[in-house]
């Protein structure tokens, strides 16, 4: 389907384009984030700290518990955090029963390790970005979390802002025709190939070639290549079957962090930061023509040697610029979705306090860790939706698109493992 005659451009299939993508598809109800959950957390980070504050803006939500690996460490945090329970192990704060749900925020080579930990308790499980170093290693884990029959879901983020669902409602209702080409550039792989499985989906296995840095093992990890990579380096994905391309950059210096979709209609921008965006601009071409004349089967418009060109038109506002080519740049939409208050804009702005509406929220916890961390709650708020519905998974980030993700990252630490510099 095109944007050719869609009678109101703002929605879709009647919701709003930046409408949750689980509550459009009808899996799950708005009213879930009331469904109770009682939080543990592992790892007295700084990264679990923004989501213990974010998880303030969904009422079925209670912190109950946090481990580190030391147990002083977890008291301190706990008390700053207002949690009642501390634990200076993660084994114990897995067997806890007052603990329903883990949000597993330990170093990225301990999530394989710490994810069958909590699986093996039987704890439903939100683990941090990325999900393991290796796509055998997430395989593995879902395949034991699908045995005890509890929810596990890699933790992207990215993937349930505001402008990221009015993007895949664009893609999906093909205002900008086919997906030919992604950018995107981000340090980080995880989240640098994210919109390439966003447009191009899971199913197909790109052909990859990279080149960059040369991957090294961790020697606290058996000598597994981390799954975060080691900028500068960069990757072309080609998916044949859908005649498209990805191209990704994960840079060392300064860098735009820009995401682009281009189709043959037209493009979307998620602006920067493109990995927690609070705007997206839509390029669509000429704006719709108004008439009948398609349906008549006509041209829109035709050269009449008396009068010009005549048919189907309508005046519009060129709100960037007057070339009048068909290119993507003459219509153009830029939606903004500010984040909520209090919205941090770099490392160490103050928990804060907000009016929402009904009661003042006063943030508890450590000083907020980064830029437009509050985004979080978008996130926590489908999580308490989907288990809800008792869903295994979450739409937004499926668990096929979570092993794609990593399968690229292994292939592209092979590659530069063997040519890299």
């Amino acid at each position: 389907m095109t944007n050719e005659y869609v009678e109101d451009p703002t929605q879709i299939d009647g919701w709003p384009m930046n409408t949750p993508l689980d509550v459009r598809r009808g899996l799950t109800d708005e009213g879930g984030i009331r469904f109770p959950l009682r939080w543990g957390i592992i790892s007295a980070s700084a990264i679990a700290s923004d989501w213990i504050k974010s998880l303030q803006e969904v009422p079925g939500a209670q912190i109950t518990a946090v481990a580190a690996r030391d147990k002083s460490r977890a008291e301190m945090y706990a008390d700053a955090h207002e949690i009642p329970s501390a634990y200076g192990s993660y084994e114990e704060l897995c067997n806890d029963p007052n603990v329903d749900i883990v949000y597993i925020a330990s170093k990225t080579w301990d999530h394989h390790r710490d994810l069958m930990t909590a699986i093996d308790a039987g704890k439903h499980v939100l683990c941090e970005k990325p999900f393991t170093d290796t796509a055998e290693q997430a395989k593995k884990v879902y395949a034991a979390a699908d045995d005890a029959g509890v929810f596990c879901q890699e933790g992207m983020w990215l993937r349930f802002f505001p402008a990221i669902e009015h993007a895949r409602a664009v893609l999906e209702r093909g205002d900008i025709g086919d997906l030919q080409i992604v950018q995107a550039d981000y340090p980080d792989r995880v989240y640098a190939l994210n919109p390439a499985i966003l447009g191009f989906g899971s199913d197909e296995t790109p052909l990859i070639a990279a080149a960059g840095r040369k991957s090294r093992g961790q020697p606290y990890a058996n000598d597994v290549p981390s799954a975060h990579g080691a900028p500068p380096s960069a990757a072309i994905l080609q998916y044949s079957q859908q005649r498209g391309i990805a191209v990704i950059t994960f840079a060392s210096g300064r860098f735009q962090e820009e995401t682009q979709f281009v189709g043959t209609k037209g493009r979307i921008t998620i602006e920067t930061p493109s990995h927690h965006p609070t705007a997206v601009t839509i390029r669509t071409g000429r704006p719709t023509r108004h008439g009948t004349r398609k349906q008549e089967g006509k041209s829109t418009l035709e050269l009449d040697p008396s009068k010009g060109w005549t048919g189907d038109w309508l005046e519009t506002h060129w709100n960037q610029d007057r070339n009048p080519s068909n290119g993507p740049f003459n219509h153009v939409e830029r939606f903004e979705y500010p984040m909520p208050t209090p919205a941090p804009i770099t490392r160490g702005q103050p928990a804060g306090a907000r009016w929402n509406g009904e009661r003042l929220v006063r943030y508890t916890g450590w000083t907020w860790s980064g830029g437009n961390q509050h985004g979080f709650l978008y996130q926590a708020q489908a999580v308490h939706r989907c288990m809800a519905a008792g869903l295994k998974e979450m739409p937004q980030f499926t668990r096929a698109e979570s092993i794609r993700v990593c399968e690229v990252i292994d292939e592209i630490n092979r590659q530069c493992g063997e040519v890299g510099f």
